[in-house]
C-alpha cells in the first residue's frame, strides 16, 4: 500500500535504532571516564606550570580546560574547607588541602579560609537580629 512500512521494516529499524544508541551509550560512557581521568589527574597534581611558550603551542580545548580549571579552583578549595571543616582543624584542613592534595597555595588557603569565617559570622549576625525582631 502507498509507502506504508510492513511490521518486519519497523522492527528491522528501530533494531537498528536501538543498536545506534547503544553504542552512543557506550561512547558517551567512555568520554566520560576519559574526563573523569583527566579531571583527577590535573586536579592531584600538587603544581601545574605550564611555560608561555608551551602554553601558546597548546589546542583550543586544552586552553580552555585550563581557564575553565583556574576559574573553579577557588570553588573547589572552598568546598573542600566546608566539608572538612567540621571534622578537623583549620591546620589539618591546611596539611590536607594544601601540601597532600596541592589544590591551593598557603596564602590562598588562609585568604578563602578568612572569607569563610568572615561570612560565617555575618550570617550569624543576621539570624541573631531576626531573633531579635521576633
Amino acid at each position: 500500500m502507498f509507502g506504508l512500512a510492513t511490521k518486519k521494516e519497523v522492527e528491522k529499524s528501530f533494531k537498528e535504532r536501538d543498536e545506534k544508541i547503544d553504542k552512543l551509550k557506550d561512547k558517551v560512557e567512555a568520554s566520560s571516564l576519559k574526563i573523569a581521568t583527566l579531571e583527577g589527574f590535573i586536579l592531584n597534581k600538587s603544581q601545574v606550570s605550564v611555560s608561555s611558550s608551551l602554553k601558546q603551542s597548546q589546542g583550543k580545548i586544552e586552553t580552555k580546560l585550563i581557564q575553565r580549571l583556574r576559574k573553579s579552583k577557588q570553588a573547589l578549595c572552598v568546598a573542600e574547607i566546608v566539608k572538612l571543616s567540621p571534622s578537623h582543624t583549620p591546620l589539618e584542613i591546611f596539611e590536607i588541602i594544601v601540601k597532600e592534595k596541592g589544590l591551593c597555595s598557603k596564602a590562598s588557603f588562609y585568604r578563602y579560609l578568612a572569607s569563610l569565617k568572615s561570612q560565617n559570622l555575618s550570617e550569624t549576625e543576621t539570624n541573631l537580629r531576626l531573633k531579635d525582631r521576633a
